[in-house]
């Protein structure tokens, strides 16, 4: 599919499934001190772009950041522009290299808002778990998942709207948002899953095929 321009993409109140991967497949994301570091990064310039961070969940080669972008395109760009730079600054610093940390462009797929959230913060969740790294998503420090499943504190995250929708109270929330990751995973869960991370949209059928339509493009068949 042809690359679609950012700003088709992002706009003022959009909802967007952010990743990248290293270069090379390193393990820049590796340690507990590079973990903290991207994390401070996101928190030191979210609120300078008009960021809202839903969810995250950091593994070696790649981060998954779901979020909100109050002002628009140019200051989504800005804010990742920013972030990248720091934390390859400070990697290379840290480990003496030069050059690149980040390979790719930056995804950043627009979700339909709804259940679309819940569908990408679960992918997010359980990427530790499809790896191999842990048996639980509860068990993987560097995500979000706890703040949702259990109600620890996460001044990064500002809670999602269809998360604030689950229940009435925050042990509601709690418990339906557990629920989610009941389900065993199965062969359709166990692998990357292209369609929320190689796609521009994430969302019903027909809401993809019109924003295909949209920029000139054709549905999928």
């Amino acid at each position: 599919m042809a690359r679609i321009p950012r700003a088709l993409l992002v706009g003022e109140g959009s909802t967007n499934h952010c990743t990248w991967r290293s270069h090379g497949h390193a393990l820049v994301l590796d340690s507990d001190a590079a973990c903290a570091k991207f994390l401070e990064l996101l928190a030191k310039y979210a609120p300078r772009f008009g960021i809202l961070i839903y969810s995250y969940c950091l593994m070696g080669t790649h981060p998954h950041v779901q979020v909100r972008s109050r002002f628009g395109q140019l200051a989504f760009s800005a804010f990742w522009k920013v972030v990248n730079w720091g934390f390859a600054r400070w990697f290379n610093r840290r480990t003496g290299g030069r050059g690149q940390v980040v390979m790719e462009r930056l995804r950043s797929p627009l979700i339909q808002d709804g259940r679309h959230q819940l569908v990408v913060m679960r992918y997010g969740d359980l990427n530790p778990v499809r790896a191999g790294l842990v048996r639980s998503a509860a068990a993987w420090r560097w995500s979000s998942h706890r703040h949702y499943a259990y109600g620890e504190k996460d001044d990064l995250i500002t809670d999602a709207p269809e998360y604030l929708a689950l229940g009435s109270s925050p042990a509601q929330r709690r418990k339906a948002y557990l629920h989610l990751f009941a389900r065993p995973l199965t062969d359709g869960l166990i692998h990357r899953r292209s369609d929320l991370v190689d796609v521009p949209f994430i969302g019903d059928a027909p809401w993809v095929a019109g924003r295909l339509v949209a920029c000139g493009l054709s549905p999928p068949s």
